[in-house]
């Protein structure tokens, strides 16, 4: 009896360990499908919300560099140039009061008289929104217009909703007012107009959906959510032998794609393949002279929602999985791309790129410098490549990168100098042109610190090795004065510039200059 009591008691708790944590783990798996599936259908919705903006921001664009108009053979010419360069629009229209006048095609006829119309919305800024157009002069499909004053564009209504999306999603935009635009599929009518007037987020009897809302616009996603069931409903059904076995390993793997998708280096990994990073550019300047003679090449991660992340939340990351390779790869890609032109006309500019112990250790950046370099036909010595003494992990790799280097024509400095271990003995053996100290030893210039008797010798240690010195992290006129009483030659910080994008570190270069004149040919002569 006890034995038939003991094997009824096994049985029942065999089933109650294959069941319960079977239970737990379809519910817990239903509640995160749901919420991922909602996060989802949110990310498409921002994401159509920002296409919509875009294409709207080139039309208004392009009204807004039409100017006057008159119907002459430049105006016309002039309307159909920007249709032709614009990717959002597909005509320009001028209006003589109420009439159509012309277009980018010519004179309208006399007898084609076509009236402005009564708008179907009205956007910020006195934009007139015409929706379901049907053009007479030059086009069959059904277009929306947007008018500004005597001229007006015609758009595909698709164009603001083409963002690449899952086979089974639909995406729509309409007016705040909730006047539907444009929509990639069939849906209820009664959720399509829920979701068109007000940003909200759900789940139905059949489908998952949210909705965004910013300015004129609100965007939506919508989904069928019986992918969702089917797949649980499955899972529900391998109870017995297997059902543990199954549950398990399915929460498993629920837990591991959930960390890969959302894990840090899965997001960095992602940034990278969509190019998020982007160069900013941090002068440098010789003292003796007032001149800016290049830039330090800085990368910075702004992320689709336009948030900046800060380097040093990803740069350890990057270093630690290997990532900083593909960094660097696009780094070197970037700054050649932004700055070509002007380092082909300004022979005396140079731009530094950081190099991490990894790069040291692979040597990889090397071949992509020199592929880069060669097709713009820009001199390796414009190029300077900076290491930290933390990457000086295994001084025989980094000595012979570093001589690599040198030897393709590229100059080198150490960075961030006094913060790590390198010995005097170490650094005599690397073959170095530049020193930069690091900015706390700036910092400490004028305070009683203990980091500020340590600026002196770092500079009697640099011209001991007869590199040339360069002060990071210049902010007040007080450090500017000590660098330039110590000898120090080249210097960077806020007091001179932030780090600038391209466009406004040629800027710079160019308006801070003027009037100026460089001593520095090469810091190797």
């Amino acid at each position: 009896m006890r034995r038939r009591i003991i094997i009824f008691l096994a049985l029942i708790l065999a089933i109650l360990a294959i069941v319960i944590p079977l239970a737990l783990t379809v519910h817990f798996s239903r509640e995160r499908a749901i919420a991922a599936e909602r996060a989802h259908m949110q990310e498409y919705a921002n994401w159509t919300l920002l296409r919509a903006e875009q294409v709207l921001t080139d039309a208004k664009d392009v009204l807004a560099q039409v100017g006057k108009g008159d119907c002459s053979v430049g105006h016309i010419e002039r309307m159909r140039q920007l249709a032709i360069d614009s990717g959002a629009v597909e005509e320009v229209g001028h209006y003589d009061g109420d009439r159509l006048a012309c277009t980018g095609w010519g004179k309208v006829p006399a007898d084609a008289v076509i009236g402005r119309g009564t708008p179907s919305a009205t956007l910020a800024g006195g934009y007139a929104l015409h929706l379901h157009v049907k053009p007479r002069i030059s086009h069959a499909r059904e277009v929306m217009v947007l008018g500004y004053r005597d001229h007006n564009v015609l758009i595909l209504p698709q164009r603001l909703v083409d963002v690449l999306s899952d086979s089974h999603m639909i995406l729509g935009i309409a007016t705040r007012q909730g006047t539907l635009i444009a929509i990639t599929g069939r849906a209820n009518d009664g959720l399509v107009g829920q979701l068109s007037r007000q940003p909200m987020a759900g789940m139905d009897a059949t489908d998952i959906y949210a909705s965004v809302q910013r300015g004129d616009l609100t965007a939506f996603a919508i989904a069928d959510r019986s992918a969702i069931d089917a797949k649980l409903g499955s899972e529900m059904r391998l109870l017995l032998p297997i059902g543990l076995v199954a549950s398990a390993i399915l929460m498993l793997l629920i837990l591991w794609v959930s960390r890969q998708r959302l894990s840090p280096e899965k997001e960095l990994q992602l940034a990278i393949r969509k190019r998020e990073f982007q160069v900013h550019y941090q002068p440098l300047i010789e003292l003796a002279t007032g001149y800016c003679v290049g830039a330090e090449a800085l990368v910075r991660w702004r992320r689709p929602d336009g948030r900046w992340i800060a380097p040093d939340l990803f740069i350890p990351l990057a270093e630690q999985s290997g990532l900083i390779l593909d960094i660097t790869d696009h780094v070197i890609e970037q700054v050649v791309a932004d700055l070509h032109a002007m380092l082909l006309a300004e022979q005396q500019v140079h731009v530094a790129i950081n190099i991490s112990a990894r790069d040291l250790e692979s040597g990889r950046f090397l071949d992509v410098l020199e592929r880069e370099i060669a097709k713009a036909g820009i001199a390796p010595g414009q190029i300077w490549l900076e290491v930290t003494e933390r990457s000086l992990i295994d001084p025989d790799t980094a000595r012979a990168t570093i001589a690599r280097a040198r030897d393709a024509g590229h100059l080198m400095a150490i960075d961030d100098f006094g913060t790590g271990y390198s010995s005097l003995s170490l650094l005599e053996t690397l073959p170095l042109d530049a020193l930069k100290i690091d900015k706390c030893f700036i910092d400490a210039i004028g305070r009683d610190a203990a980091a500020s008797v340590v600026t002196p010798h770092i500079i009697g240690m640099g011209r001991a090795l007869k590199l040339n010195l360069i002060a990071e992290g210049v902010e007040t006129r007080e450090q500017d004065a000590y660098v330039r009483k110590a000898g120090v030659q080249f210097a960077q910080g806020w007091y001179y510039a932030k780090a600038l994008p391209a466009d406004e570190f040629m800027a710079f270069y160019r308006d801070y200059n003027r009037g100026k004149r460089s001593r520095f040919l090469s810091v190797a002569a």
